[in-house]
Formats: C-alpha cells, structure tokens, sequence
C-alpha cells in the first residue's frame, strides 16, 4: 500500500490513530500525532456541526415557506367561494384574522360598487384626509408610524399597536380598495420588508372585488 494512500486514509479518519494508539505501540499524550490527529477530528466535528445547521435553516426555511403557501391558498379558496361583495369582504377580514394571525385590520372601499351590493358596514370610507391617502398609494407601505387619520381608521383606533401595513387593492390603475392594518409585534412589518405576500393577497382580493362589485 502506498504512503500517500495510508495518508489520504489518516486524513479522512484522523480518530484511527487516536483509537487504535495502544496497538500501534503510539503514546498519543506524549508524540505530535495526538495533536495531529485530535486537529483533524475537530476540524471534521466542526464541518459536521456546520453542514448539520445549514440543513436545519433548509428545513426552517422550507417549512416557512410550506406555511407561506398554505396560508395564500386558503385566502384564495375562501375568495373563490364567494358571490357576493359583502362576502368578499367577509372573506378577506376572516383569512386576515384567522390565516396571518392579524386581526387589528380595516378592509375599506375606496368606491363606491358599479353593481348594487349589500356593503359590510362603514366599509366605505367617507372623503377625507384618509381616503385621498390611500388612494394615493402606489405599494403597499409597511413601518411603525402611519399618520393619524389612518390610525383613526383601525378598531379601538389603533392603540396598543406597534407597526403597520398599508396595502392598496388597485383595478383599472385605481385604488378602488385598500386594507389598514396593525399589529402589536413592532417588527410584524418594518420599512424595506418584503410585500410579495402581500401584494398577492391584494391581487386576489382585486380580482374578488371587481368579480362581484362589477368594479373594471
């Protein structure tokens, strides 16, 4: 067998020596092989803690985003059995509260149907500093301030509330909807945070609306 074979060996499983020391008539404790071998063995514990982590953030991150999914999905089916606006509506409040865990949340209209509907009550957002705010978005906006007159607009007007999101539901280039929300966590949503998640949830809760409020 070639040295560079039995090296290559040594290196791969640097515990041999330290196992096999008695045998080999090798004092570990007093030659340069315990040091050798004992920094090779640590060197590979440590490989093998680090990939050990690596897998445990895949797995973190997958589950999260599993959980993701799930979530938009049951958004989606709850707005798909709906025919009505003022189940639209329901449907996006009780998906808010119940899917994403927000229940400090508003969903307002910004205008009034095209098709005669039964709306939620004070759904409709009266003229005012608030409604030109919102009709002025143009993405949803999360941070840990929002001006008072969006405050105003969350139940118990918002307090005890840390951080905010502010989502448009835009059709035809206009918002003709919007959903105000809070919670009490100050880092729920925090400026310069992904809104993927969220700008789909107000495409679909767009297309629900314009579906049953006859709204293009």
């Amino acid at each position: 067998m070639k040295e560079e074979t039995i090296l290559a060996y040594l290196q791969a499983h640097p515990e041999f020596l330290l196992n096999h020391a008695e045998a080999l008539g090798i004092r570990p404790q007093e030659g340069k092989v315990q040091s050798f071998a004992q920094a090779q063995w640590q060197a590979q514990q440590q490989k093998t803690a680090k990939m050990a982590g690596q897998l445990v953030q895949m797995i973190q991150e997958a589950d999260a985003n599993f959980q993701t999914t799930a979530r938009l999905m049951a958004f989606a089916r709850r707005l798909l059995a709906a025919t009505t606006l003022l189940q639209v509506c329901r449907a996006v409040s009780g998906s808010l509260s119940e899917d994403f865990a927000l229940p400090h949340h508003r969903l307002l209209l910004l205008e009034e149907p095209k098709k005669k509907a039964v709306l939620p009550e004070g759904s409709l957002l009266a003229e005012g500093a608030a409604r030109e705010a919102l009709q002025a978005l143009t993405a949803p906006v999360c941070g840990q301030r929002i001006a008072r007159p969006l405050m105003a607009l969350l139940p118990e007007q918002g307090r005890g509330l840390e951080s905010f999101l502010l989502l448009p539901v835009a059709v035809g280039g206009r918002n003709i909807a919007a959903v105000v929300a809070g919670d009490a966590d100050e880092g729920r949503f925090v400026a310069g945070m992904p809104v993927d998640l969220v700008g789909e949830l107000a495409a679909c809760t767009a297309a629900a609306l314009a579906r049953t409020g006859g709204w293009k």
